[in-house]
């Protein structure tokens, strides 16, 4: 996910509690990406259920929130296009499931209040059609027919700052 805020300084308050981290066993240290299950999961081994065919590219589109209780606290949305490899759509589904889950986390931001960003919504899993990752290969497409609802959620249409 993005950078989200700031680790809590050390001479924070007494009385509020340590943020909440991903356990170190999810996240392998050579690239950060989290283990979402399948072939070579990290600790407890465990067979896919899908196994059998052969693994395809697949990208996730996931939507996730901010939340605090904080007051004057505005709500941020984050919509995250993830790329996985499975054996069939319902892997794929799965293991976007999965990898939203293990995305979620609290932190202290600058002002020392608690946010936590969960997972809100699986939104679309599809087979990546052109896996070739050239320039210009496709790898998400959706089709909508309102604009001004589209535009009203995207801030870089409106030049509005987060």
């Amino acid at each position: 996910m993005s950078n989200r805020g700031s680790e809590p300084d050390a001479d924070q308050s007494r009385d509020m509690p340590p943020p909440v981290e991903l356990p170190e066993e999810l996240v392998e240290e050579s690239d950060r990406s989290i283990n979402i299950g399948g072939a070579g999961a990290a600790s407890g081994e465990r067979a896919s259920v899908f196994a059998g065919s052969e693994p395809e590219p697949y990208v996730a589109v996931l939507v996730t929130e901010s939340t605090s209780e904080s007051e004057g606290f505005r709500p941020l949305y984050e919509e995250s296009f993830v790329l996985l490899t499975a054996s069939s759509d319902e892997e794929a589904s799965e293991k976007a499931r999965e990898y939203g889950k293990q995305q979620e986390v609290s932190y202290y931001n600058e002002n020392q209040e608690l946010v936590t960003w969960r997972l809100k919504h699986v939104v679309e899993v599809k087979r990546i059609e052109d896996a070739t990752f050239d320039d210009g290969s496709e790898l998400y497409s959706r089709f909508f027919r309102n604009y001004a609802q589209y535009s009203s959620f995207e801030p870089t249409l409106a030049d509005e700052e987060l």
